[in-house]
């Protein structure tokens, strides 16, 4: 499949990082390892399974000297730290609880602005670029303090900025963005307009006019299930193109089924968090995200 992300403009700094924990993510070393700092253990008195995540989560960094630099050798076990503060909040723990571990972290990481860079490329590569079921607000929160951050490039800030005002306008659970479109007879268009009154979901696909787009199209086109669906009128499909409308649209006429709904944004891409290309949101009926940034074999799993 072609996954292609949108980089917005980042200090170069961010990029490299995030390449290297690329590498470190596929190399960490099997449970049983030694960690970079002891974690928490629940009391007793935690008798539930969100009250001992919620402790956990609380406590997590306790034992961790954030004013201290990380030592490189160490980016293996301070990305396994990350990965288990985050499964132990997909476990059980109370969002806002999470939220709030979060706020603190990276408040008391400013102490060291290499440490709080480090952490902040680890939470976007593992909650923003990288397959990572977790909510938005999450990440939010730590993209939040890197824009707030005053001593951080402007370049870097402006980045985060773009990204928080991209999610916020296609959150999970939220009503879409209803952008601007022209459909493939030219017309300008709202989303709403394709409001259909018999249609339960909406299959909303972000495609680009590479090769790898027109096949991920052609896959979702020849799909039985949603095929059927569609003809039934309990599903919509809404194609569309990220950039320029297409000089000819026949050029790609097999990829698009004659049922969908096709058009083309020049600058939707600013506007909408899409993380892949193509890129894929599951709306209700009402235009509420109920699934982001999702793949042609997500939607056929699906139906």
């Amino acid at each position: 499949m072609h996954n292609k992300i949108f980089f917005g403009t980042e200090m170069k700094r961010f990029l490299s990082l995030i390449v290297i924990l690329i590498g470190l993510l596929s190399g960490l070393k099997a449970s049983g390892q030694a960690t970079l700092f002891d974690f928490p253990v629940a009391p007793d008195t935690c008798s539930n399974i969100e009250s001992r995540c919620n402790y956990s989560i609380q406590h997590f960094w306790d034992n961790c000297n954030l004013t201290k630099p990380f030592e490189a050798q160490n980016d293996s076990l301070l990305m396994d730290a990350m990965i288990t503060y985050f499964d132990i909040m997909k476990a059980g723990a109370n969002l806002n609880v999470s939220l709030a571990s979060a706020r603190e972290l990276m408040f008391k990481s400013q102490a060291n602005h290499d440490n709080f860079l480090k952490l902040m490329a680890m939470a976007e590569y593992l909650l923003y670029y990288h397959d990572y079921e977790i909510l938005d607000d999450l990440y939010l929160t730590f993209a939040q303090s890197a824009a707030d951050a005053s001593w951080m490039k402007k370049d870097a800030r402006e980045h985060y900025a773009q990204q928080i005002k991209r999610i916020n306008a296609s959150k999970l659970g939220q009503t879409m963005l209803n952008f601007e479109f022209t459909s493939i007879t030219g017309a300008r268009k709202r989303l709403y307009d394709v409001k259909s009154n018999g249609a339960k979901m909406y299959v909303l696909m972000f495609s680009d006019n590479d090769s790898g787009s027109s096949i991920e199209r052609m896959r979702l086109n020849t799909d039985v299930a949603l095929s059927r669906v569609v003809a039934s009128g309990e599903v919509e499909v809404i194609n569309i193109v990220v950039g320029d409308t297409p000089k000819k649209w026949d050029s790609d006429s097999q990829s698009y089924a004659s049922t969908w709904i096709v058009g083309a944004s020049k600058d939707v891409a600013g506007k909408i968090d899409l993380r892949i290309m193509p890129c894929i949101y599951i709306l209700d009926e009402y235009f509420n995200v109920i699934a982001k940034n999702k793949t042609v074999d997500f939607v056929k799993k699906l139906m």
